[in-house]
């Protein structure tokens, strides 16, 4: 599955292929350590017009799925904190903290979309449609 995130370092686009939920994990870790005042989300699109991203603060994240239809959902949290703050392909990107879930399982959630193809419902992470 091709995933893209923006490295603020290099000011650019960064495109690539994932295969697994590992690869995932190692990905997002991967962006996790890029010096930024925010952590980039990552966007995993599959060929059939559907994408999820991911998008990081500390130890909660958000998902943010769309379907092929354009149809779109987001992961459902605790009304916990401030909202969830992140780079969303070099744009400055808040979400209300009641989209956050554990980066764990958010983590899980995207790289069970990357091997199945198709919303995650397996890990303990619930989207409700926008």
């Amino acid at each position: 599955m091709r995933f893209r995130y923006f490295d603020p370092t290099q000011q650019s686009t960064v495109e690539g292929e994932v295969h697994s939920g590992g690869e995932v994990a190692e990905l997002v870790a991967l962006i996790g350590r890029l010096r930024a005042d925010r952590v980039p989300a990552v966007e995993f699109a599959n060929h059939d017009g559907s994408s999820l991203v991911l998008g990081v603060a500390g130890e909660r994240a958000v998902l943010l799925w769309t379907d092929t239809d354009g149809s779109t959902a987001h992961s459902v949290g605790r009304n916990v904190g401030d909202g969830v703050v992140f780079d969303y392909l070099g744009s400055y990107t808040e979400m209300p903290s009641t989209y956050a879930v554990p980066v764990d399982l958010a983590v899980a959630a995207a790289g069970e979309y990357v091997e199945a193809g198709v919303p995650p419902t397996d890990v303990g992470v619930l989207l409700a449609l926008d």
